[in-house]
């Protein structure tokens, strides 16, 4: 590898550098998130453009084409940089390949994804309950290169799945802003449009009076609609737990239930064991809401199938005709993860703290009527999921394929 890359690492930024706004700072969490396709990546940790502007002028900045690779704690995973993104990263966290040669960075990107990457990554590895790759050794991995033109092809071939997975993920978001949009404007401003106003009995508008301590602590206002209560999600819904088969319960043949683990996990894993895939709570139905329950808490998606879930999930479904009002208020509850739970290190929740989240309640025609607009919303996204996870599937069938020369693409036209 390094006979065909520079391979390096960052110039070391101390905490006492850390801002709350100025260039991005990123660790191997945000490039995961970004590398995921996540479009709101969760940046938490920033430098000033002046000391940015100083170590860009002397050891240079991430820039379009290079590759950034996971090095600590979750390591191994890819990201190219694109065009017009700064930022910086933190040292040992991140492995940096820059200046390649005769290399496409889009190759060596779904390399590092391939069996054969992953088994030269092995070999790279030090420390058993932190593994961390090793530059000095990354340097000595080898590689299968074909010729360039042979690499821009393959690339161009996978990447045309991940530009289809962008897109729709992008379409997902302004959709789920949408829903959100709506959502907070009616049941957290109190804002009705006069069509569904109309709906109310005639009513001019929701009728305020001052909120409880209770009310107030849970919606940081000092009024409250009348007729509107608070529950537990408990009282509304019905969840499910998930607990992690035993590995030995995995098949490779995709027999049984996918097992998720997590609310962005693809379902690459299937267990066969009698428990976890017939008993009602270890499963989730298509269509619950997926609450992520521990390292972090509160990112959420909806089950476009029957899933297995593992202990780093919760289902949530609700016992009433109002699954997307439940979605979009708990979307304005977590609106930042691990706003709740236990854990100095990793946080996480437990069945009696989920139960307990504090829901508010308005009248059910109230809530039909925001049914009535989400749930075609839903329908489109739960379309747009489902084709994200089929192009992942089809994607990753055939990357090792390409990767390994065992499919040949030199006669095939591509457009690179």
């Amino acid at each position: 590898m390094k006979d065909l890359c520079e391979i390096t690492s960052s110039k070391r930024i101390y905490a006492a550098d850390y801002l709350s706004g100025g260039i991005p700072f990123y660790r191997g969490k945000e490039i995961i998130e970004k590398q995921s396709g996540r479009v709101d990546v969760s940046t938490e940790l920033f430098i000033s453009e002046e000391k940015f502007q100083g170590i860009k002028s002397k050891c240079g900045a991430p820039k379009a084409g290079d590759l950034l690779l996971t090095s600590v704690g979750t390591i191994g995973i890819p990201y190219i940089v694109k065009e017009g993104e700064i930022f910086y990263f933190k040292d040992g966290n991140l492995t940096w390949f820059r200046n390649l040669r005769n290399m496409e960075s889009r190759f060596l990107y779904y390399w590092f994804l391939s069996p054969s990457g992953k088994a030269q990554l092995k070999k790279c590895t030090i420390g058993s309950s932190q593994p961390a790759l090793i530059i000095v050794l990354l340097k000595d991995m080898e590689i299968f290169l074909p010729l360039l033109p042979v690499q821009r092809k393959i690339a161009s071939i996978l990447s045309a799945y991940d530009d289809l997975i962008e897109n729709n993920t992008r379409r997902i978001k302004i959709l789920e802003e949408m829903a959100q949009a709506i959502y907070r404007e009616w049941f957290v401003e109190f804002r009705l449009p006069a069509e569904v106003l109309r709906t109310q009995a005639g009513a001019p508008g929701v009728e305020l009076r001052k909120a409880t301590p209770d009310e107030q602590k849970l919606t940081g206002k000092d009024v409250f609609p009348k007729g509107w209560r608070i529950n537990t999600l408990g009282e509304i819904c019905n969840i499910v737990m998930g607990q992690s088969p035993k590995s030995e319960h995995y098949n490779e043949t995709r027999e049984g239930l996918p097992f998720h683990q997590g609310v962005t996990d693809f379902g690459d894993r299937f267990p066969t064991d009698r428990v976890y895939c017939t008993v009602d709570n270890r499963i989730a139905e298509q269509g619950d809401i997926l609450l992520s329950v521990r390292a972090p808490v509160g990112r959420l998606n909806i089950s476009t199938k029957k899933i297995v879930i593992g202990r780093g999930l919760c289902a949530i479904r609700s016992k009433y005709s109002n699954q997307a009002f439940v979605f979009q208020q708990l979307k304005q509850k977590f609106h930042k993860e691990d706003m709740m739970g236990s854990g100095t290190i990793f946080k996480s929740v437990t069945k009696d703290d989920v139960h307990g989240i504090e829901m508010v309640l308005p009248s059910e025609l109230l809530i039909s009527e925001y049914e009535i607009f989400a749930n075609p919303l839903f329908r489109i996204l739960e379309n747009l999921t489902e084709k994200n996870t089929n192009l992942r599937r089809t994607r990753d069938l055939l990357l090792p394929k390409l990767i390994s020369g065992e499919v040949r693409v030199e006669n095939i036209e591509v457009i690179t």
